[in-house]
């Protein structure tokens, strides 16, 4: 267990081309620090907006350049995940069919708030791929705009704008734009409700607050359910604000009432398709093939067949019966059974699960831009040049890796002065890591695909924004410098 955590490991400490690339960021942030401070006449929102605008002319440049294309309708030769919500989102619009497979048997395979949305903008405006990436493009600015107001009530206004900029450029941000995927929804419905939290902590009296967070939580749970976990954040965070345990538990049950009630409709579509119980999507029925059997921590592995260690028999009849949903209620009990027989073994796959999923390493590329040029998903005629997808992917990876130590280091920095750290700062950075602390959790058993981390991304770059922000020479280098430019200065006199 020990020498594959340590290999692992040694992703984050070897030096590389991304280290020289940390360090000239690190210088340059340095060096624009020498510069004479400037104050522009601007106010924030003006700023703001301007920083906006930018983001949406870089993402609008790529809605022109990628050769991408989603399909319309089932193919037979391959099915991605655009694709395939597409589909279910033009089916549901045109023909108001629910999700299913495309031999017509009833689908759980994904959570429905992303299509389910894309559904209502194409019955409003049309089936168009144009509105699809306008809608796209609608969610960013929204997305932005929370990450503003959260990075704002924690740090100030400076590094919220340092943020908002990050964000705005943020390659992984630009180059997804042209996909339908659930993210663009996930991001604003989820911050919004985070947003709505660090009101809360801020004073802030907002009638019925565990109705309107158990609304956001529980559409942003049904777009990717990674966010399950809220009803326990929206706990800790009254528990901050020194409110009583009974109204802390109250809270919480509450919040994760709502969240269910609005999921309701669904749960009962699933019972009838499946007679059992399915929350929001069959998602153990892969994870318990990557996991159970697991060879290595990238999850290599597959369901267990008969013979082999961890067979199911149950599970074997339920895939022979098409029963999607008793495959994935199969599924889930076999994790847990495995975990609880195989304490040591999952704390070695459950790390390295996580290591892995955190890295910067090159070995599994850029999924937004592998899900856009996948054979049979872009136009021929315009392919994406080898140098090209090369530049691209190099800055993707070279952007979250200087991102992920300067959050790294900015989180030590805030550990190491958090006494000097306000109230409001402290309580909302107790938030934010209990939300990566139980999506780090939920990651020791899902599989580590990148693709899954990028809602924490922008989250990251609210510490990349206050330690750039803090960032200075060290006091004698800049009191020496001073000395030598105004030794060469001509007297005023």
């Amino acid at each position: 267990m020990q020498s594959t955590i340590l290999h692992y490991l040694y992703e984050y400490v070897k030096f590389n081309r991304l280290t020289s690339i940390f360090f000239i960021v690190i210088g340059g942030v340095l060096a624009f620090k020498l510069l004479p401070r400037i104050r522009l006449p601007l106010s924030k929102w003006t700023v703001f907006i301007l920083i906006l605008v930018l983001g949406l002319f870089l993402r609008i440049a790529w809605l022109g350049y990628s050769a991408h294309t989603p399909q319309h309708e089932w193919n037979a030769t391959h099915m991605l995940e655009n694709d395939r919500i597409n589909v279910h989102a033009i089916e549901l619009a045109q023909q108001g069919i629910w999700f299913h497979n495309m031999d017509g048997t009833p689908s759980g395979r994904r959570p429905i708030g992303y299509p389910t949305a894309l559904a209502l903008v194409y019955k409003i405006f049309g089936v168009d791929l144009r509105v699809a990436w306008a809608f796209n493009l609608m969610l960013y600015a929204l997305t932005i705009f929370f990450l503003f107001g959260m990075a704002e009530k924690i740090f100030g206004e400076k590094i919220a704008l340092i943020t908002s900029l990050l964000f705005a450029i943020y390659p992984m941000s630009i180059y997804s734009i042209k996909l339908l995927t659930d993210e663009h929804l996930f991001l604003p419905m989820w911050y919004a409700g985070l947003f709505m939290l660090f009101l809360i902590l801020d004073g802030r009296k907002i009638t019925l607050d565990w109705l309107w967070l158990g609304l956001i939580f529980g559409y942003a749970t049904m777009t990717r359910t990674h966010s399950i976990f809220m009803p326990f954040i929206a706990g800790l965070t009254f528990w901050l604000l020194k409110r009583s345990w009974k109204e802390v538990l109250g809270k919480l049950i509450l919040v994760a009432l709502v969240m269910q009630i609005i999921n309701l409709p669904w749960v009962i579509r699933n019972y009838r398709a499946w007679k059992v119980p399915v929350l929001y999507a069959t998602t153990s029925i892969p994870i318990y093939g990557s996991f159970i059997s697991t060879a290595t921590a990238e999850s290599q592995g597959r369901i267990p067949r008969k013979g082999e260690p961890n067979y199911s028999p149950e599970f074997d009849a339920a895939e022979q019966s098409g029963n999607e949903g008793l495959m994935h209620q199969i599924a889930s009990r076999e994790m847990r059974k495995w975990i609880v027989t195989h304490p040591l073994q999952f704390v070695k796959i459950g790390s390295s699960h996580l290591l892995d999923f955190m890295c910067f390493n090159r070995k599994s590329g850029v999924w937004a831009i592998w899900h856009q040029y996948y054979p049979g998903s872009f136009d021929p005629s315009r392919p994406l040049p080898d140098n090209l997808r090369k530049a691209l992917e190099e800055c993707a990876f070279a952007f979250y890796y200087v991102v992920f130590f300067t959050w790294l280091f900015g989180s030590v920095v805030l550990v190491c002065h958090w006494k000097t750290l306000s109230p409001l700062t402290q309580r909302g950075l107790i938030v934010l890591a209990g939300c990566f602390m139980l999506w780090f959790l939920g990651h020791t058993v899902v599989f580590p695909d990148r693709k899954y981390r990028f809602p924490l991304e922008p989250l990251m770059l609210i510490t990349t924004a206050y330690f750039f922000s803090i960032l200075s020479w060290p006091q004698f280098l800049e009191t020496w410098l001073k000395k030598r430019l105004s030794s060469k200065m001509p007297s005023s006199s």
